[in-house]
């Protein structure tokens, strides 16, 4: 495999705050930034925090492939497009994209759940609009669109086809489908891949308890995802999501919550060998 270790932003100790220079620090290649939030008017919507980033990520040599809309989980895009919350679903939807623009991100990963979540077939074309809006907008700079949801596989390709359109991929995360759902992740990962976008979430955790474990540690078999990223020459990032300031893996080193982070991400690069 020819792997690319990363970590989403929002998951670091700090939430963003000197984040560049801590992936750094730690042994990361790139950060997948976060989109956030609606409420205090999106840091990354601004030139200025913009221009911070661009010259952060160049003194530390540090990647930025992506940024994730994790602002979705309040303001779904399985919501109305005329309703109070599906308009700010699609306002949100042309501000990242001109943030990615300016940032040079490749692709922007568009998230499915909580006020998002897929539920009714309403919701699924509702949110197979605003996919398909976003990945209208974003090829005229040749920005990828990535799903990540918790559909089926059957569901995920209706999806697929009814936004119709080549700049849609999917994403994986290691642990989503197990806590939300119960499902194996294994299967799904199997399923998703040929139409996986090269950049994956790992982290671990018990039944529907997020990043309550070090990977490998919780009962995701992360070990199953990482062999079948290998049997397949996954070629591709990895970014850690687990949250190392949270309870409890804050308490595997209550005063150097970075060296968390390392020990994890270790972990990782030796399921990568």
């Amino acid at each position: 495999m020819n792997i690319k270790f990363g970590a989403c932003e929002w998951a670091l100790p700090g939430n963003g705050v000197a984040s560049l220079k801590l992936a750094k620090e730690v042994g990361l290649q790139g950060l997948q930034l976060g989109f956030i939030t609606y409420e205090r008017g999106f840091i990354l919507s601004q030139p200025w925090f913009r221009a911070y980033y661009k010259e952060k990520a160049e003194k530390y040599g540090v990647a930025l492939p992506s940024m994730a809309i994790c602002e979705f989980d309040r303001y779904g895009m399985r919501n109305p497009r005329n309703s109070k919350k599906g308009k700010i679903a699609w306002e949100i939807i042309d501000l990242a994209v001109e943030a990615a623009v300016d940032l040079n991100i490749e692709m922007i990963m568009m998230p499915s759940f909580v006020d998002g979540f897929i539920d009714t077939d309403e919701d699924l074309h509702n949110t197979a609009d605003a996919l398909r809006y976003a990945c209208d907008l974003a090829a005229k700079y040749n920005i990828v669109i990535a799903s990540e949801n918790l559909l089926t596989l059957e569901r995920n390709a209706q999806l697929f086809k009814e936004v119709n359109r080549n700049n849609l991929k999917a994403f994986y995360d290691s642990q989503n489908y197990k806590s939300n759902l119960g499902w194996e992740q294994v299967p799904m990962l199997e399923g998703l891949y040929e139409s996986l976008y090269p950049e994956i979430h790992v982290k671990d955790g018990i039944g529907d308890v997020i990043s309550c474990k070090l990977l490998g540690e919780g009962d995701t078999d992360f070990a199953g995802t990482m062999r079948v990223l290998r049997e397949r020459n996954y070629q591709g990032w990895i970014h850690l999501e687990n949250y190392y300031d949270r309870l409890p893996l804050r308490n595997l080193a209550p005063n150097d919550y970075i060296s968390i982070v390392k020990r994890d991400l270790d972990i990782l690069k030796g399921e990568c060998r």
